[in-house]
């Protein structure tokens, strides 16, 4: 039973309703499968509960013979809990268990499972402050991202009875925003419980005793008092009666009666009320369905939960009536035609009452009139106001009736009508109307029309739908006029036919979206090909460039980017994610204020003595070994799109293994993502025009000829990119930022975050430095006595040491006795292998690589053996990568700053940092012992006559060239001779 994979999966479909994803779940340390949004807060209940062990989706195929028909179903989850029978769940929206078949399905599918002892239950939507309490608390579930020692410290102090705020200040020797972290934690573990009934404050109290949810899982559905004389295999469940029977309106004037002879709609049946009876638990009725049967029912149940609706019979005002409220009708007159309302109503006032303002007590002067006392009979009054008006005497007593129901509002009805006056597409037959909207919603799909064409097939298909003369047909400009009004409710002409696709398929009803709570909640990812053409330092050809971007949703902070040639790969979404976990350090020149990793936590968050001289500091040395400004993100659910890349083995993998959950967006549905798309043209609009080698955002927007501009490399472009985003982006107000609390408030992505932290404290970033390794791409392959073999690569190192010529332990369809091999597309030059005894990451060197001094990419290999199969008869990779060299100008007649700058561009490709993996490496990547190998070496090339290029120190390196070799030939030395010795006598001032 604990290894029951899914019977189904969930269905993608083009303008599904639902969102389906894979839950991480604390409870299975696996993704779980969910179909919609409310099975998702099944699953959250399932994860906090402590008695569940085993939670699976779409466990087994249900079949019954009923009604001499063979019935399906698969339930949703099957559940396994301590000392409980098995929990078999259907999921569904309560306004479906009123639909008839709904219901029958449900009902001979509990049937089945209750018959094998086991239990079944129906969940429908949950309380909102609890559920929003659960999820919120879910965002903590992770326990390894959590120190030890805190967690407990925290157990181990007397909190039973003391607030959350007060917990959240009690340990004054770690930073606030790891205590509050670490206490939320201890709620979803349920060390710590608290009221989930309403919205956590820091008021809440804390006990010890588990937690308690109310939830909404129906255990059993209405059932009858007597059972029916039913044939085998029908269920006992009631059958359902269709919306027929007799009608009526619910919430009718004041109250309505609820009693013996009562009739109300029950899950879609008419049933009666024969008795009403209390008990210890509330007052019931007994109620008989259509068909004799009997059944009790909780009168609060009936009258609250939304399954039972008062059949109302008696006359008056309802909700639903035809006429318009009284607010409505006077809202819409002007000036002129209200001030005759109230005069009307004025005269009328003093015909029933003698007074114009209704009321003794406002009297005016001279009220009442003589023949209007009163004491004067009704008639005469009637009489009087009559000739005074100069009206007939029943239209009078018309205005009088009407009044005396509705006030002034009833009087609208009799003032001339200025409809006609109105301009725009209101004057139209609707029959026109709808026609025009008919054919403009044909062109969806198809290319832009005119105005004319549209109005030229108007007058033929009105005439065959209605007959000839039955609609008017407008003049031609009006129909222009009309066409253009109706143009705003289905763009046809003005907008590209793209734009206008995107439009139709906007939801009819409210919009919908996900609603983060803190940093790292949901994560976005997206790639998107940029307008502006790059050089790609591998093919010295112009490309337009595709940029891939990882984004908080919280605080839409840009938590990763990555910029690749053309086509992006799985490599490059992980090492977006990766950034996240791990922020490339700040450029060398940026500003102050935007000296802190991707992500942007605010100083003023963290910069506190006990930051500076506490674990927070420490943990900020270790994410980066270089002391950055701040901390990393721990994303929990990914939000992606159906991009080959997304939704990869490879990104799945590194998710389930890191435990992020994966919520992918609908199909063809921007929308789901719509931060980040709107961050797109945001770079364009920010940046990108403002760029060399920009070429608009489409054809129409193009310039002559955007190649022939200056241009930037690729590493270049992500360098400005990346540069804007930390200076620029992370610091401006973002119109889509908002607290709740403050409207009007100007908020920062940077801000956000740091109103985030102090809200929802902070997620420690795991710092096992080998975590990049989990992000690379894994190539299953054997060992050999001489290594392995990657793509006619091949690779070595003493971390294959006993293990050549060995099977792998390793299982499946993949593996079949072979070993996993973690490679990195960005630097074919090198391997990893984890040992399987010593679990330690092993470096494999390729061949070849004693030859090269920087990464080599397998693109650049692949178009270095294309270059050297046209020149030589047998090449090989030796000879092809020599031909790379010579591609990027790095042959030996280059000045040391030029083969240094092509160096450096090359190494900027590697798309994840790893740590050096053998004691030798880590010593080699000293950055100490690096200026003194390079010291070495060129004192040691220049006894020999010739100088090669230093060891490239990374990204972290200082730049020591000057502007003017920087600019080429023509700004170099005056004695080209000693331009090998620039650096020969770096040491000797020292």
């Amino acid at each position: 039973m604990e290894f029951v994979t899914p019977w189904r999966t969930f269905r993608w479909y083009y303008g599904q309703k639902h969102y389906s994803g894979s839950y991480w779940s604390s409870t299975m340390r696996s993704h779980v499968i969910y179909e919609s949004r409310l099975e998702l807060t099944r699953l959250l209940y399932a994860d906090f509960a402590r008695e569940v062990r085993a939670i699976f989706s779409q466990p087994f195929l249900i079949t019954a013979e009923v009604d001499g028909i063979t019935r399906r179903h698969v339930p949703d989850f099957l559940i396994l809990r301590d000392g409980l029978v098995p929990l078999v769940v259907d999921v569904k929206p309560r306004q479906l268990l009123t639909r008839p078949k709904v219901a029958f399905c449900l009902g001979w599918a509990r049937e089945v499972v209750e018959s094998c002892g086991w239990e079944f239950q129906v969940w429908c939507e949950p309380p909102e402050a609890e559920l929003a309490n659960l999820r919120f608390l879910a965002g903590y579930r992770r326990d390894w991202l959590f120190s030890s020692e805190l967690l407990e410290e925290v157990r181990g102090s007397d909190l039973q009875g003391a607030t959350l705020g007060e917990a959240f200040r009690s340990f004054r020797n770690w930073p606030d925003e790891l205590v509050r972290a670490a206490v939320l934690h201890l709620l979803w573990s349920q060390d710590l419980s608290t009221n989930l009934g309403q919205i956590l404050t820091e008021r809440h109290q804390l006990h010890r005793e588990p937690a308690t949810l109310v939830g909404t899982g129906l255990g059993t559905l209405p059932r009858p008092v007597v059972k029916p004389d039913c044939g085998d295999g029908e269920a006992d469940f009631p059958q359902r009666a269709g919306n027929g029977g007799v009608g009526g309106r619910v919430g009718g004037a004041g109250v309505v009666r609820v009693g013996v002879g009562t009739r109300m709609r029950y899950d879609g049946e008419v049933v009666t009320v024969e008795e009403m009876f209390g008990t210890a638990t509330g007052n019931e009725v007994l109620v008989k369905d259509g068909r004799g049967r009997r059944f009790r029912l909780s009168l609060r149940e009936a009258l609250t939960s939304g399954r039972a609706v008062v059949i109302v019979e008696e006359p008056g005002p309802t909700s639903d009536d035809a006429g318009e409220t009284a607010s409505v009708v006077l809202g819409q007159l002007d000036d002129d035609r209200l001030h005759k309302v109230r005069e009307r109503a004025a005269h009328l006032n003093e015909v029933i009452y003698g007074f114009r303002s209704g009321s003794p007590d406002l009297a005016a002067p001279g009220e009442p009139r003589p023949q209007y006392a009163p004491g004067i009979p009704k008639m005469a009054r009637y009489r009087a106001k009559s000739e005074e008006l100069g009206v007939g005497l029943r239209t009078l007593t018309r205005w009088i009736g009407s009044f005396q129901r509705e006030r002034e509002a009833a009087l609208t009805r009799d003032l001339p009508d200025r409809s006609a006056d109105a301009a725009g597409v209101g004057r139209a037959d609707p029959r026109w109307v709808e026609m025009a909207l008919e054919i403009m919603a044909e062109h969806t799909d198809a290319s832009t029309p005119s105005q004319a064409k549209v109005i030229r097939s108007m007058r033929p298909r009105l005439e065959a739908r209605y007959g000839k003369d039955q609609v008017p047909i407008p003049a031609r400009a009006t129909a222009y006029r009309w066409l253009s009004e109706l143009e705003k409710r289905r763009p046809t002409f003005r907008l590209s036919a793209k734009r206008n696709r995107d439009i139709a398929a906007r939801p009819s009803g409210v919009y919908g979206k996900l609603r983060p709570t803190r940093p790292g909640e949901y994560l976005l990812m997206d790639t998107n090909r940029l307008d502006v053409f790059a050089m790609d330092p591998l093919t010295l050809r112009w490309v337009q460039p595709e940029l891939t971007v990882a984004m908080d949703w919280y605080d839409r902070c840009i938590t990763g980017l990555r910029l690749t040639p053309v086509s992006t790969k799985s490599v490059d979404v992980a090492a977006t994610l990766f950034q996240t976990y791990h922020p490339r350090p700040a450029g060398k020149d940026w500003p102050r204020h935007a000296v802190w990793p991707d992500h942007g936590v605010p100083r003023t968050v963290l910069l506190d003595r006990d930051a500076i001289e506490g674990p927070m500091a420490d943990a900020a040395n270790r994410v980066t070994g270089q002391g950055a400004a701040g901390p990393a993100l721990v994303p929990e659910t990914l939000v992606v799109d159906h991009g080959k890349v997304y939704v990869s083995e490879h990104i799945t993998s590194v998710c389930q293994r890191l435990g992020i959950s994966i919520q992918p967006a609908r199909l063809r549905t921007g929308r789901d993502k719509g931060p980040i798309e709107r961050f797109f043209r945001t770079l364009r609009e920010g940046l990108l025009e403002t760029l060399p080698g920009y070429k608009g955002p489409d054809i129409y927007g193009r310039g002559v000829n955007p190649e022939g501009e200056a241009f930037f490399f690729l590493n270049e472009l992500e360098a400005i990119i990346r540069e804007w985003v930390a200076v620029v982006y992370h610091h401006r107000a973002h119109d889509g930022l908002v607290d709740s609390r403050v409207p009007g408030l100007e908020l920062s992505p940077a801000t956000m975050f740091d109103h985030g932290i102090a809200r929802a404290g902070y997620i420690e970033v795991p710092r096992d430095r080998d975590l990049g390794f989990e992000f690379l791409k894994t190539d299953w392959r054997p060992i050999h006595h001489y290594g392995v073999e990657i793509r006619s690569c091949r690779y070595n190192g003493p971390g294959l040491n006993g293990l050549r010529d060995q099977t792998s332990p390793y299982t499946g369809p993949r593996a079949k006795g072979r070993w996993p091999i973690q490679v990195d597309p960005d630097d074919i030059t090198r391997t990893y292998f984890r040992h399987p005894e010593t679990r330690k990451w092993h470096t494999l060197t390729w061949e070849h690589a004693p030859a090269m001094k920087f990464p080599v990419s397998e693109e650049a290999l692949e178009l270095a053996r294309r270059m050297a199969v046209h020149k030589h008869r047998y090449p090989d990779d030796e000879s092809a990568v020599a031909e790379l060299l010579e591609r990027w100008n790095l042959g030996l007649g280059m000045t040391m700053s030029e083969r240094r700058i092509a160096l450096r561009m090359a190494r900027e490709q590697s798309a994840i940092e790893l740590p050096a993996t053998d004691a030798a490496d880590e010593v080699a990547a000293l950055s100490s012992v690096v200026r003194a190998l390079a010291a070495d070496s060129t004192a040691a090339k220049e006894q020999e006559g010739e100088s090669e290029p230093g060891l490239y120190e990374g990204h972290l390196a200082g730049d020591d060239d000057d502007d003017g070799e920087l600019e080429g030939p023509d700004h170099e030395s005056e004695n080209p001779d000693d331009e090998d010795d620039f650096y020969a006598d770096a040491l000797e001032d020292a």
